[in-house]
C-alpha cells in the first residue's frame, strides 16, 4: 500500500503480502482531503467504499475509478462538491479483500450437552475446520468494523468460533443414538453449515466447507461405551468382570511388587469360582459347609466326615 498522507491526490491501491488484511483504511487514521481526479484502483478481488461523514456514500467495483463529480454521484448530492479542485472535502475509503480464507479451525472449549436415547444428557466435544470469505463489504463494515482502523482474519475468528459452537447442539439434535456420533459427522456437517449460512449472511459473510474432524463424548463416557461393548462380546458378564479384575490385579501386582496370579488365585480361591465360597470361607463365616468337606489323607479323595476310612484307598482318616 502506498504511504499514508492526508490528501488524497494520487494513485491508491491496496495490497498484503501476510494475507491476514480483510480490509483497511486510508488515510489509517482519521480522514484525509478528497481532490478531484484522484483515481483509485481496485483489484479483481477486491472492493472499496467511500465514508463521508461517517456514512458509506459509494460502493467502487474492481477497475480503476477516476473520482469527480461526474463518477461519484452520491458523494455530489451529500456534499454538494462544487469546488473542483480548489477546496477540497474530508473523507476515507476502504478496501476489502475477497479472498477466501481456508481451513480455518474451531472447537469446543468446553463439552456441550446434547440428548440422546437411553443415555439422556451427554457432554460432547467437537473439533472441525471451515472457509471464510467477505460478500459484503457495506454489512461487514456496519455490522463488524465499528471504530477499527483495520480490520483482520483474527478479529473476525473468535466471533465465527462463538456463533459455530453456539449453533453446534441444533446441528446436533437429529442424531437420536450416541453410537451414532462417528459414522453421522458428515450429517451435522452439512446441517451445521446451513445454520451457520442463516446467522452469518446478515454480516456480510460466507461461511462455508465446515468439516467436523471430531466429534466424541467424555473420556468416562467413552470408557462407558467400551465396556459395553466388550461385554457384548465376551457375552458373559461374570467372564467379563473376571477378566477386568485380572487386568486390575495385574496393574496392582505390577506397581507393589507382587504376583498378580497369585492374588488372582487367593481371590478365586476365597470366593470361588461362580461366586462360590470355599469349605473353609464357609466355616469362617458360621455357615454349613458342604458334605464333601473331608478329604483323605492318603489320596486327597473327597470323603463324608463321618467315615473313618477312605472308600477310594482304603486308608485309615
Amino acid at each position: 500500500m502506498k504511504k499514508q498522507t492526508n490528501l488524497f491526490r494520487g494513485v491508491y491501491e491496496f495490497e498484503d503480502d501476510t494475507g491476514a488484511l480483510l480490509a483497511t483504511k486510508i488515510p489509517y487514521q482519521g480522514s484525509a482531503d478528497l481532490y478531484n481526479d484522484t483515481a483509485v484502483i481496485v483489484r479483481p478481488n477486491q472492493m472499496a467504499i467511500f465514508i463521508y461523514k461517517g456514512e458509506i456514500t459509494d460502493i467502487l467495483k474492481p477497475g480503476i475509478h477516476q473520482l469527480s463529480t461526474e463518477n461519484v454521484p452520491i458523494l455530489t448530492r451529500l456534499s454538494s462538491w462544487k469546488w473542483g479542485g480548489r477546496s477540497p472535502l474530508r473523507a476515507e475509503v476502504w478496501f476489502f479483500t475477497g479472498n477466501k480464507h481456508l481451513g480455518k479451525r474451531f472447537g469446543t472449549a468446553k463439552p456441550i450437552l446434547s440428548k440422546f436415547n437411553g443415555v439422556g444428557l451427554v457432554p460432547i466435544r467437537a473439533f472441525g475446520t471451515y472457509t471464510v470469505k467477505l460478500l459484503s463489504p457495506k454489512r461487514v463494515y456496519q455490522e463488524l468494523i465499528g471504530s477499527r482502523n483495520s480490520f483482520d482474519i483474527s478479529h473476525l475468528e473468535d466471533f465465527l468460533q462463538g456463533q459455530l459452537v453456539e449453533l453446534l447442539p441444533e446441528a446436533l439434535d437429529h442424531i437420536v443414538n450416541i453410537e451414532d456420533l462417528s459414522k453421522k459427522q458428515n450429517e451435522v456437517s452439512k446441517k451445521l453449515e446451513t445454520l451457520a449460512k442463516k446467522v452469518f449472511k446478515k454480516y456480510g459473510i460466507s461461511v462455508s466447507d465446515i468439516q467436523i474432524k471430531s466429534l466424541l463424548p467424555s473420556k468416562e463416557v467413552m470408557e462407558a461405551l467400551e465396556s459395553k461393548v466388550a461385554m457384548n462380546l465376551v457375552g458373559d458378564p461374570k467372564k467379563y468382570l473376571l477378566y477386568k479384575a485380572a487386568n486390575g490385579l495385574d496393574a496392582l501386582g505390577s506397581s507393589q511388587g507382587g504376583d498378580s496370579t497369585q492374588m488372582l488365585m487367593g481371590l478365586m480361591l476365597g470366593r470361588g469360582f461362580g461366586g462360590i465360597e470355599s469349605p473353609e470361607v464357609q466355616r469362617v463365616q458360621g455357615k454349613q459347609p458342604s458334605k464333601a468337606s473331608k478329604f483323605c489323607v492318603n489320596c486327597g479323595a473327597g470323603i463324608q466326615p463321618v467315615h473313618k476310612f477312605c472308600s477310594q484307598c482304603g486308608g485309615k482318616q
